[in-house]
């Protein structure tokens, strides 16, 4: 597969911007006023997180990618528009709001394991005014694909996933439980296994056929075209209205931080299908991206090089 023609790729992303904080440091005692590790900090860092590192994915792989979303008036806000910025990626759909301060998760790592995090945000969706200019903007953006990255922060609602399907483009969905609602009529979404017993309400591990019957009740529920379920280590499976179309297992060779993992998987398969390949072809891209991403710390993304060596 000439995986080059992802450059040919134009994808929006819309969704819930995150600005990604780790504090890396060492743990060498246990607290004497309670039963918890002491961090000696050793380092600060920032990264793009939710929707922006969704984009940040396609970016690395040569796409044309618009973002769109919305940022609070704030410290945080600044530096993560900054960073969109330094990316190379254009923040002309980014809107600032006064309601809301910029959600910010910070991760505690030490001696390579996470220990802790805490997340800044104010959960509010966001009013139909606003959600009218986001759709308007994506519908003049002149892609072929949009992936909406939902992290339950309140930009993404049932009227603009409507109004993004009515575009008539590829619509696929990183999906959260309480939207599952809104998920109606897109080309595909993906779920990983924890989601995808939430959406259908079916304990996976209690039946033979348990991810077979939870995809099942997903598409009947959204009248999805195709439905993703990642599995982790296990890899993936895509179903369609017929059932089980193709597993794909996991080409991961060492798991060291699954953070970010299905911004990955999400923004190639889109690029991969804006970009010409059939469905299948793009799962198998997808795949191989995602066991590239899973061996590095962090936020991170996959480059194209990267991509052709994996595949």
């Amino acid at each position: 597969m000439d995986v080059s023609r992802l450059k040919e790729a134009r994808v929006a992303v819309v969704g819930d911007l995150i600005c990604d904080k780790y504090v890396f440091g060492k743990v060498e005692r246990i607290s004497p006023e309670a039963p918890v590790p002491v961090v000696r900090v050793e380092k600060e860092s920032y990264f793009l997180g939710g929707a922006s590192n969704v984009a940040l994915n396609l970016k690395s792989l040569g796409a044309t990618v618009r973002l769109f979303g919305v940022i609070g008036n704030d410290t945080c806000g600044k530096r993560l528009l900054n960073m969109i910025r330094e990316s190379g990626i254009e923040t002309n759909g980014v809107l600032v709001l006064d309601d809301r301060p910029t959600t910010l998760k910070t991760r505690v790592i030490a001696q390579s394991q996470q220990i802790v995090r805490f997340d800044r945000e104010k959960i509010l969706k966001i009013d139909k005014k606003v959600a009218f200019e986001i759709a308007r903007m994506v519908k003049e953006s002149g892609v072929n694909a949009v992936i909406v990255s939902d992290y339950g922060k309140g930009v993404v609602s049932e009227y603009l996933i409507k109004s993004i399907v009515e575009l008539g483009v590829f619509v696929a969905v990183d999906p959260k439980i309480k939207n599952a609602y809104a998920y109606k009529n897109v080309n595909i979404i993906t779920p990983n296994l924890k989601e995808a017993e939430e959406i259908s309400g079916v304990e996976i591990d209690a039946f033979v056929n348990g991810i077979e019957l939870a995809a099942k009740k997903i598409i009947k529920k959204t009248n999805c075209e195709y439905l993703l379920i990642t599995q982790g280590e296990k890899g993936m499976s895509l179903f369609d209205k017929s059932g089980l179309i193709m597993y794909q297992p996991s080409k991961a060779k060492d798991v060291y931080d699954v953070t970010g993992a299905g911004d990955t998987v999400i923004a190639t398969l889109t690029a991969s299908v804006s970009a010409g390949f059939d469905i299948k072809d793009a799962v198998k891209i997808s795949n191989a991206a995602a066991g590239v991403v899973v061996g590095k710390m962090g936020t991170a993304t996959v480059s194209l090089n990267e991509l052709k060596e994996a595949l």
